[in-house]
């Protein structure tokens, strides 16, 4: 659902980020809208409008939150926060002093990183909501500078080292420590945080989960982009990057492979082997008690050959002598198949 940068009327009820959490499938689910239609969207109902629902891998929040190093947010929240002297008869110009902020906000929540999102939009909302407070100027400031400090005080980079736990423990106050906890129910079976100011307490919940359930921070050996995993013995990100890694590796070993003519002589009375095999396990006369007592004598071959691969490798055997007794080898395979079976064309 869009959201109007340019609207100046209050909306009705508190916009919300609401996150679960999943450790079994490992992923996280952000929903961002009025907390009515937000619970509603947690709990199954698909016709209710919310700024933002995605599931992602988990920690994507913890990887991915907006950085504002340089204060881009807060010098536009300090420019709403003056607009509020340009009022009638000069309210025109009041709105023409946020129009640079609302495509600021825009651009902001159309870039689909949920925490810029959500800052975008409470950004607006607080800025209709504070116009008519006694020191609304004041008062914008203050909300809008616990809303954009996990942008300053958080750095993903610490994540491995777990350094952002006691930052962000330093940084939290008890006015901005309060989130909600909206408890599993028949549809929605994990529990949710919720926030509708500080994203710090949300990191921090996020942070301990980390922690409490063991997870780690790797980086991808492929792709080099951190991510969390259950263990340092996963390296990889995604299928995407298994994928290229295996491809990578077939590549690495054919080059390895290609001028190393026991290698291919070995590989080729392998595969002469393996599709002997294949033809008793699953042909049109399979027969697993046969296919079995061949496996036993393709272990013995596969042994063997290695050592003596490993021989000539050494130079402790001549090239000529293990191409000769892979060929022995391959007769030996097509006389154990007409033995297991004599029916076979």
């Amino acid at each position: 659902m869009d959201y109007n940068f340019n609207s100046r009327e209050r909306v009705l009820g508190r916009v919300v980020l609401a996150l679960t959490l999943d450790k079994k499938r490992m992923v996280e689910r952000i929903v961002i809208g009025r907390a009515d239609q937000a619970r509603r969207r947690l709990d199954g109902a698909a016709n209710c409008d919310v700024y933002y629902d995605q599931t992602r891998p988990l920690g994507s929040l913890l990887l991915s939150l907006e950085r504002d190093t340089k204060g881009a947010w807060s010098r536009r929240g300090n420019k709403l926060a003056a607009s509020y002297g340009k009022v009638f008869p000069f309210e025109a110009e009041r709105w023409q002093m946020a129009a640079p902020v609302g495509d600021f906000l825009q651009s902001k929540y159309g870039g689909g990183e949920p925490s810029a999102m959500f800052a975008a939009v409470r950004t607006w909302e607080e800025y209709l909501n504070c116009f008519n407070m006694n020191h609304g100027a004041d008062v914008l400031k203050e909300r809008l500078s616990t809303l954009y400090k996990p942008f300053l005080v958080y750095d993903s980079n610490n994540l491995r080292r777990m350094d952002a736990a006691s930052v962000l423990s330093d940084a939290l106050r008890d006015g901005e420590s309060g989130v909600e906890l909206w408890y599993p129910l028949a549809k929605r079976p994990f529990e949710t945080v919720v926030t509708a100011s500080s994203l710090l307490p949300i990191i921090y919940y996020y942070l301990h989960k980390v922690g409490e359930w063991r997870l780690v921070f790797q980086k991808c050996k492929v792709c080099e982009k951190d991510f969390l995993t259950r263990s340092r013995h996963y390296e990889l990100c995604s299928d995407k990057c298994r994928k290229v890694q295996a491809v990578t590796a077939k590549r690495e070993y054919d080059k390895r492979v290609k001028d190393d003519e026991p290698e291919k002589q070995y590989e080729t009375a392998y595969y002469y082997w393996y599709n002997r095999q294949r033809r008793l396990r699953k042909g049109k006369a399979a027969n697993p008690e046969r296919a079995a007592a061949f496996d036993v004598a393709f272990k013995v071959f596969c042994k063997e050959a290695v050592r003596r691969k490993g021989l000539v490798k050494r130079k402790e055997m001549e090239p000529d002598d293990f191409k000769n007794w892979l060929f022995k080898q391959q007769a030996e395979a097509d006389r154990l198949m007409e033995e297991l079976n004599p029916k076979l064309d």
